[in-house]
């Protein structure tokens, strides 16, 4: 495997990333909150993804990426969106699939339909709510994890417990470091940008969507509701619903990851195929065929 971790330098932002070659559709990993791109390392190993190309960005003001020069206007879903876009452009990708974890998922909606190389959008942990107050009651689990979200400065200690609430105790310790090194102003900005959302916010968003979206969901998430997600229903939804990986929490990408590489994948064979439609009568049930 060859992989390069370069920064590039656009109009919004500076970021660092990680590309790994491949001839398949590229794949655009976003990170959650507070982590970096390292956490999508075993993706970039995994079989089922070696013939894609692979691309894993740190945020503004995450990872080896620098803060934000304009914090209030840069850490929000658009302002994140607006470096993300930038980014892709910079680098010459003509046509990718976003794959977004939790606060990378919420990213990867705002670029729907308005970024004509994202070709198709694949999140989990990141349930697209109505906004504002009524939509994060909806659409999260209200708990002393969701309290960190919005936290300033951690300690140690608010690190490991967000890092254990998110990888559901794997990976134990690797990214406490990149919680601690994220930019302070974050996630208090981003909460209050989030808190600010009015109307039908990102659910009304991918409800008028034509771009090809897949949603899973564990099951077991602490974070966002699963109850909530499978109420979720639009023409652009892939095969008509959300997936739901039963055994998984808020990272099915860590704690199942070979099935989540072949749903990734899956994904991106329908999304160059333009096969991406409801599921019919005659295909497996999703349980069988990711």
């Amino acid at each position: 495997m060859t992989l390069i971790m370069p920064t590039v330098e656009s109009d919004n932002a500076s970021l660092s990333y990680m590309d790994r070659a491949g001839e398949g559709m590229p794949i655009l990993f976003l990170h959650g909150s507070g982590f970096s791109k390292e956490v999508f390392s075993q993706q970039f190993e995994s079989e089922e993804l070696a013939g894609h190309r692979l691309i894993a960005v740190d945020l503004p003001g995450h990872g080896a990426s620098p803060d934000a020069a304009d914090p209030k206007a840069t850490y929000s879903y658009a302002g994140f969106a607006a470096a993300v876009t930038g980014f892709i452009r910079e680098i010459g990708l003509e046509r990718c699939v976003v794959v977004g974890w939790s606060l990378g998922g919420h990213v990867a909606y705002e670029m729907l339909d308005a970024v004509p190389e994202v070709a198709g959008v694949l999140t989990f942990g990141a349930p697209p709510a109505v906004g504002g107050p009524l939509g994060i009651v909806r659409s999260l689990h209200i708990s002393r994890n969701l309290l960190l979200i919005s936290k300033g400065r951690f300690s140690k200690l608010d690190a490991e417990r967000f890092e254990l609430a998110c990888l559901g105790g794997m990976r134990r310790g690797e990214f406490v470091d990149a919680l601690l090194r994220t930019d302070e102003k974050m996630r208090p900005l981003l909460s209050r940008s989030v808190m600010s959302i009015s109307g039908g916010g990102q659910k009304e968003r991918l409800e008028a969507s034509r771009t090809p979206v897949c949603i899973l969901q564990g099951r077991h998430d602490p974070i966002a509701r699963t109850g909530y997600v499978q109420t979720l229903s639009w023409p652009a939804l892939f095969e008509g619903r959300a997936v739901i990986f039963e055994e998984s929490g808020h990272a099915p990408f860590v704690d199942a990851q070979e099935r989540f590489d072949r749903l990734v994948r899956r994904f991106c064979d329908a999304v160059a195929s333009g096969q991406t439609g409801h599921a019919g009568n005659d295909m497996l049930p999703l349980s069988l065929a990711v």
